[in-house]
């Protein structure tokens, strides 16, 4: 059994950052960019009317102060339309936001200019303009003015927000090179074990873990891979983890123990998958497996071997599982674990004699003090406090905390 500290290091010291990769420009949602994104096109690809209203030729508004301009409407054009009819002189084209602008014309006047009644007027029809402003060009998108084909329209290294997105779509990219998203197969180990949609049999009890596991995968930016629950047997584990082990990492839940039938450890070994370390000084998660499976065809592949029961299965995912997703992932240092903060108790906690204790627990400020209240816990089984926690009280090994103790906490959100 080794220390809860060491335990992280070897983790963080064995994880390495993932290879960028090509992938589908929406999947790359959120991630940084690894190399540039070059437009095909002009944008705008082509000169378009940035308002409602009527195409005109400037030189028809030349020297007429803040006269009214009467026009010949010769063409309607909606958003798509395209016309090679050339607007001549006396004559405009009404044009609606997008469109592009007819041969000849080289500004937009609104239809709010159009006076008399005239505003609804198509072609065949005349309009009457009074636009004291006017000026050449106006209401006009120029081809080319936002940025033209071959030009790099996002650097490498920027995150692909959504405007950031848009943006790569407008240029044309489909598939972008980026920042990998770790691939993390899940997967449950236990015979009693029924799928989430069943009401269990006696004896049996619902897969909890995978969705909770794929939950917490998702929420550190990860790509959860579920692959179901293997019966506690060998060969039906060896095969569900020889498939999860294409993965950018593994976590399987269950058979980590010392049981009869904790097979996991011996398969992961008849699996080729190196062992790390094995048992940690933690409660809940004392069984917790850490090792490595290297491929001939890429980075290794980390695999976590999580206790069965829920809560357990939590806390090692927060501790051990988080900061390994991060890595993969390439992000900063800084943004591996939770935060860790100092608080203080409100009430007394119950901790453990031989080790460390996670417990969840709910977190207000007072002031520049965080006051951290433990909540009711019956095991590494309940879920029933975590699902409701702000985050996670670390008591130290010494068997009870008094209220008033200051704490170290492990908060879930930004706080």
């Amino acid at each position: 059994m080794i220390e809860l500290a060491e335990a992280i290091g070897l983790v963080e010291r064995t994880a390495v950052p993932l290879p960028p990769r090509r992938q589908r420009l929406l999947e790359a949602a959120g991630l940084r960019l690894a190399g540039p994104i070059v437009a095909d096109v002009d944008s705008p690809p082509w000169d378009r009317a940035m308002m409602d209203g009527f195409a005109v030729r400037s030189a028809d508004f030349a020297g007429r102060g803040d006269g009214i301009v009467e026009l010949d409407v010769v063409v309607d054009l909606a958003a798509g339309d395209v016309t090679e009819r050339k607007i001549p002189p006396g004559g405009c084209g009404r044009i609606m936001t997008g469109a592009a602008i007819p041969p000849g014309a080289d500004a937009v006047v609104p239809i709010e200019s159009a006076v008399e009644g005239t505003a609804e007027s198509h072609a065949g029809g005349r309009v009457r303009l009074c636009e004291p402003t006017f000026r050449a060009g106006q209401h006009v998108g120029i081809r080319g003015a936002a940025f033209r084909a071959g030009a790099a329209v996002l650097p490498a290294g920027v995150p692909l927000t959504p405007a950031a997105i848009g943006l790569a779509a407008e240029a044309g990219a489909t598939h972008v090179v980026a920042a990998a998203r770790p691939r993390v197969a899940i997967l449950s180990t236990g015979s009693e074990l029924v799928p989430v949609r069943d009401v269990p049999a006696h004896g049996r009890t619902r897969n909890s873990n995978e969705p909770m596991l794929a939950a917490a995968v998702a929420a550190c930016g990860g790509e959860p891979i579920p692959l179901g629950i293997a019966a506690d047997r060998p060969e039906a584990i060896r095969s569900a983890v020889m498939q999860a082990l294409a993965a950018d990492a593994v976590v399987l839940s269950g058979g980590v123990s010392a049981g009869d039938l904790d097979l996991v450890p011996a398969t992961f070994a008849a699996c080729g998958v190196e062992k790390v370390f094995h048992k940690v000084r933690l409660k809940p998660g004392k069984p917790v497996w850490f090792g490595r499976f290297d491929r001939a065809d890429g980075p290794a592949t980390l695999v976590f071997g999580l206790p069965g029961n829920p809560a357990s299965s939590l806390v090692c995912f927060e501790l051990f599982v988080r900061p390994a997703v991060a890595i993969l992932a390439g992000r900063p240092r800084d943004a591996w674990h939770l935060p860790r903060r100092r608080g203080v108790l409100v009430a007394p906690a119950k901790a453990a004699a031989d080790r460390p204790v996670y417990l969840p627990c709910r977190i207000a400020r007072d002031g520049e003090r965080l006051d951290v209240t433990p909540l009711p816990w019956t095991g590494s089984s309940d879920l029933v406090g975590l699902a409701v926690a702000d985050g996670l009280v670390a008591l130290p090994a010494g068997g009870r905390a008094d209220a008033g103790t200051e704490v170290e906490v492990l908060p879930f959100g930004s706080r």
